[in-house]
């Protein structure tokens, strides 16, 4: 049976189906099916309206209610300069201590950081990495968690496998084989990292500060944003990556199974010396 689940998820994981999906979610027209289609997948997915702008009837395209924005009178997000904040919806399905180059995608199955990053750091300082599901039902933008600079990022990985837990538990290196957008931030407690991670019919990896990936190479940026601030999104669920050092790191404030709202504290930064 794990042959054939396998088989399914490799067949599905090809990016050009991927891509003829993202173009079919962005069809508007005949805008009374479309208007039909919507209604009956926020219905199918128990999606609650009240905290976004509008209602399903003002998204013309599947597209575009996938990536709905919140309401801000109704959920505002608050900014906390002594935290550090979730930067999407979703549960976190891994939240460990890592201090060498291995990380859990489920419970027997490990990959990387370094082949995920695409980059050699030094794990022996002690990151902490929490990996966030993102459902088909939750809100898909992501936001800034702390007051930082974006210093570079790397467009890379050239799969799109589903990311549920059906795949992580059937696919070896699930993250590193999938197409991802990998970007460091700096901030004024330390460097650390925040992977979006695509998955099958996720139509695209949006990211604010470019327009064109650029594949394979660790391309500079130096762009400094607020707390909150949004940062792109994915045209449908996917998985977010975090890799913070520890010493970064005063109390966690969640834990692993924890369902999660964007905004919400993560974790209490240390008390440290600015610098101006």
């Amino acid at each position: 049976m794990k042959y054939v689940i396998y088989f399914f998820l490799f067949s599905v994981s090809f990016p050009f189906l991927s891509r003829i999906w993202g173009k079919l979610v962005k069809i508007r027209k005949p805008a009374s099916v479309i208007r039909k289609i919507v209604s009956l997948y926020a219905d199918y997915y128990n999606i609650d309206m009240s905290e976004y702008a509008g209602n399903t009837a003002d998204y013309d395209s599947l597209s575009r209610f996938f990536t709905r924005p919140l309401d801000e009178n109704i959920r505002p997000l608050e900014k906390d300069a002594g935290s550090f904040l979730s930067p999407s919806d979703g549960k976190i399905t891994v939240l460990e201590s890592i201090v060498a180059d291995i990380a859990t995608q489920v419970k027997g199955r490990t990959y990387k950081m370094t082949e995920l990053l695409r980059k050699e750091i030094n794990l022996s300082e002690g990151y902490c990495m929490m990996t966030i599901y993102l459902s088909p039902r939750d809100y898909h933008r992501y936001h800034v968690p702390v007051e930082s600079e974006v210093v570079s990022y790397i467009h890379t990985g050239w799969r799109l496998f589903p990311v549920n837990k059906l795949s992580a538990d059937s696919v070896n290196n699930l993250f590193v084989r999938n197409e991802r957008v990998c970007v460091k931030f700096k901030s004024g407690w330390g460097d650390f990292y925040f992977v979006a991670v695509g998955a099958a019919f996720v139509g695209s990896i949006k990211m604010d500060f470019y327009t064109e990936p650029v594949e394979g190479k660790w391309v500079t940026v130096n762009r400094k944003y607020p707390q909150n601030k949004e940062l792109g999104m994915f045209e449908m669920g996917s998985t977010i990556i975090l890799v913070i050092p520890e010493k970064m790191i005063e109390e966690l404030k969640v834990k692993e199974g924890d369902v999660i709202k964007a905004g919400q504290p993560l974790l209490k930064l240390k008390q440290v010396k600015r610098t101006k």
